[in-house]
C-alpha cells in the first residue's frame, strides 16, 4: 500500500472532523442569535436541532467510514471470494456480493436510523408510528432497494469491463431516461407500497385546486391525499410524475392543520415546479451531473486503486469487490458537490414561491403556511450560513416569509 494513499485517507477524515466542528460552532452561534432575535422559539425546537446535528455528524462520518473499512480490512475481497465459491456466473457473484454488502451496511446503520426516525421523532412529538409500522416501512425500503441493486448493479460493472475509458459517459447518458422512467413509475407503483392514496375528501378543496390547475393551464393532473398521519405529524405536499402519471399529492396532515387558503397556496407552489419545468430541468441536470460525477469517480478510483498496489484484494475497477471504493469516492464528490446542487435547488424553490404568489395573489397565506409548516416540524427560522450553503435545498423559512410579505405583484405568472 502506497503511504500517500494512507496519508490521503487520514487527512480526509481529519478534514471531515474539522468540517463538523466548524458547523457545530456556526450552528451554536446561530442559535444564540436566534434566541435574541426571536422570543417565541421553544427550547424544544433548539434541543431538536442540536439532536439532529449530532445525528447528521455521525451519519456523515459513517458514509465514508463504512466503505473505508470494507476496503482496508479486506472484507470486500473476502465477500467476493465467498460469492465466487458458490458460482462462477458473474450475475450470481454480483447479486450475492450486493446482498451481503447491503445487509452489513443496513445492520451498521440500523441503530442510528432507529434512534433518529423512531426514538427522536417520538420524543419530540413528531411521529405517530407504532414500532410495527416503523419496522414495516424500514424493511420495505431495504427489500425494495436490495432487489433493485441486486438485479441491476451488474450493468455498471459490465460497462466498466467492456469500456474502461468511456463507461462513465455511457452510464451518465443512460441515467437520463432512467430518471425519467423513475419519475413516471414511482408515483404510480412505488409510492403506494408505503402509503394509501385516495381522492381528496374535501370536495370543495379539490374543486379549488382544479381551479388553480386551470388557471395555470395544466388541467388533467390527478389530485390525491395520502395517509401520512399514520407516520408523522409533519406536513407536506408535492406534485410529481410526467405525462399521464402527473399528480398532486397532499398529506392528510396538511389538509387537517392548514386553512383551505393555506393549502391552496402550498399546492400552488408545487404546481409552479411543474409549470416552470423544474422536473424536466432536474432530470436533464441530473444526467449531465451524473456524467461529470462518474468521470471524477473513475479517475479518482483508478488513482487510489493504483496506489493500493493490490492491498485491497483486487486490481481492477470492474471487480465487484471495488464497489466500496466506488461508493466511497462517489460519496466524496457528492459531499463536495452539495453546495452547487442545493444552490440550484434553492433558486428553483424561489421561482416556485414567485409562481405561487402570482397564482394565488395572497401574501399572507404564503407566509402563514410556511410558518406553520416549519413550526409543526420544530424547524428553526434559519440555519447557520455554512449549513444552509452546504445542505439546505430550500431557502430558510425566515427568508421565504420575508420574500412573501414584501413581494410586489407583477400581474403575470413567471
Amino acid at each position: 500500500m502506497d503511504k500517500r494513499i494512507v496519508l490521503i485517507f487520514m487527512l480526509f477524515f481529519i478534514f471531515i472532523l474539522l468540517f463538523i466542528g466548524i458547523v457545530f460552532v456556526s450552528e451554536n452561534k446561530n442559535m444564540d442569535e436566534l434566541r435574541e432575535n426571536y422570543g417565541d422559539i421553544s427550547d424544544k425546537a433548539f434541543l431538536y436541532r442540536k439532536t439532529n446535528l449530532k445525528i447528521w455528524a455521525i451519519k456523515l462520518v459513517l458514509s465514508f467510514l463504512i466503505p473505508t473499512l470494507f476496503l482496508f480490512t479486506g472484507l470486500s475481497s473476502k465477500i467476493k471470494d465467498f460469492a465466487q465459491g458458490k458460482s462462477q456466473r458473474i450475475f450470481f457473484i454480483i447479486a450475492v456480493y450486493v446482498i451481503i454488502y447491503a445487509f452489513i451496511d443496513f445492520l451498521i446503520n440500523l441503530p442510528l436510523d432507529y434512534y433518529r426516525n423512531f426514538i427522536v421523532d417520538h420524543r419530540f412529538g413528531l411521529s405517530n408510528q407504532s414500532f410495527f409500522r416503523w419496522t414495516e416501512v424500514t424493511l420495505k425500503n431495504f427489500v425494495l432497494n436490495l432487489v433493485i441493486y441486486a438485479a441491476f448493479l451488474w450493468f455498471p460493472f459490465y460497462l466498466i469491463n467492456r469500456s474502461p475509458n468511456r463507461w462513465w459517459f455511457y452510464l451518465g447518458l443512460i441515467s437520463i431516461p432512467v430518471y425519467l422512467f423513475v419519475s413516471f413509475i414511482s408515483p404510480m407503483y412505488i409510492d403506494p407500497i408505503f402509503n394509501k392514496y385516495t381522492a381528496v375528501e374535501d370536495k370543495e378543496l379539490e374543486k379549488e385546486i382544479k381551479g388553480l390547475l386551470k388557471k395555470a393551464d395544466i388541467e388533467g393532473a390527478q389530485i390525491y391525499q395520502v395517509d401520512k398521519s399514520r407516520d408523522t405529524k409533519e406536513m407536506n405536499a408535492y406534485m410529481t410524475g410526467v405525462f399521464s402519471s402527473r399528480r398532486i399529492v397532499l398529506w392528510d396532515t396538511t389538509i387537517k392543520n392548514l386553512t383551505r387558503q393555506e393549502v391552496l397556496n402550498v399546492t400552488a407552489h408545487e404546481i409552479g415546479h411543474y409549470v416552470m419545468g423544474h422536473i424536466w430541468k432536474l432530470i436533464v441536470l441530473g444526467g449531465i451531473s451524473t456524467i461529470f460525477l462518474l468521470f471524477l469517480v473513475d479517475k479518482t478510483s483508478l488513482f487510489i486503486l493504483r496506489g493500493s498496489k493490490g492491498g485491497f484484494g483486487f486490481k481492477n475497477l470492474y471487480d465487484i469487490a471495488a464497489l466500496p471504493l466506488l461508493i466511497l469516492v462517489l460519496n466524496f464528490y457528492m459531499f463536495l458537490g452539495s453546495p452547487i446542487l442545493n444552490g440550484y435547488s434553492r433558486y428553483i424553490e424561489k421561482e416556485a414561491d414567485t409562481f405561487e404568489l402570482e397564482l394565488t395573489r395572497n401574501r399572507e397565506a404564503t407566509a402563514s403556511s410556511l410558518i406553520k409548516l416549519h413550526e409543526e416540524s420544530l424547524a428553526i427560522p434559519r440555519p447557520s450560513k455554512i449549513f444552509e450553503f452546504w445542505y439546505y435545498s430550500h431557502p430558510s423559512c425566515e427568508e421565504r416569509v420575508n420574500f412573501a410579505l414584501n413581494y410586489k405583484f407583477k400581474g403575470k405568472l413567471p
